[in-house]
């Protein structure tokens, strides 16, 4: 039985797609918790200078899609989902997250800018290396039902 997953987001349609996908699991696993993640890198272009902070404008115009996303795709009660935003290193800043949350499953959306649906390398990172299970949603997915 799942009970808690995480649906790491950078806000586009492939993560959006792994949202959907994410809240009907959650609903067939009894309202199993969802968390969704955004991490983004203090490298980012909204980071100072020194790149040891990150802009808090900016952190707070995350937050407030975090916010948006849960309450656009989710009609589950507030305590079960969470947003989390963090900053630093994306596959390590996630593999560590994902190991301190003990989740039961990891669900990535593949976004391939319209290419092709390869899987990229942060994604590859925590496949091997997270311990847990992840599924991958192409951005091009098209799901259906989820039947259990």
């Amino acid at each position: 039985m799942i009970s808690s997953i995480l649906i790491p987001t950078d806000f586009s349609p492939a993560s959006w797609n792994a949202a959907q996908v994410g809240l009907e699991l959650s609903k067939l696993n009894g309202d199993a918790t969802i968390s969704f993640l955004h991490i983004y890198p203090l490298s980012s272009k909204y980071a100072h200078k020194n790149g040891s902070k990150v802009n808090d404008s900016h952190l707070e115009e995350v937050k407030q899609r975090m916010n948006q996303l849960s309450h656009d795709i989710s009609d589950l009660s507030d305590d079960r989902i969470k947003n989390v935003v963090l900053s630093g290193n994306v596959e390590e800043t996630m593999l560590q997250f994902i190991k301190d949350h003990k989740f039961d499953l990891v669900i990535v959306g593949i976004n391939s800018n319209g290419q092709n649906n390869d899987i990229g390398s942060h994604t590859i990172r925590v496949i091997k290396e997270s311990g847990v299970p992840v599924m991958i949603v192409p951005n091009r997915s098209m799901h259906g039902a989820i039947a259990s």
